[in-house]
């Protein structure tokens, strides 16, 4: 079997869990309320705030 070079990138994808979720709806919400804020930007922010991909360190 051949090394898969695409296997050495440090991330990790995980599920949110339920506060993750609450967090990240809170946040967008408020980000989308101000009116200084483009909507993009809110949403953007709210998606990161799941912490769905996580930086690892991996070993070879």
């Amino acid at each position: 079997m051949e090394p898969q070079s695409w296997n050495r990138i440090p991330l990790d994808w995980s599920r949110p869990t339920a506060t993750d979720v609450v967090v990240a709806l809170v946040l967008g919400y408020l980000l989308y309320q101000q009116p200084d804020i483009p909507e993009w930007i809110a949403f953007l922010v709210a998606g990161l705030a799941l912490r769905c991909l996580r930086f690892t360190q991996k070993t070879l």
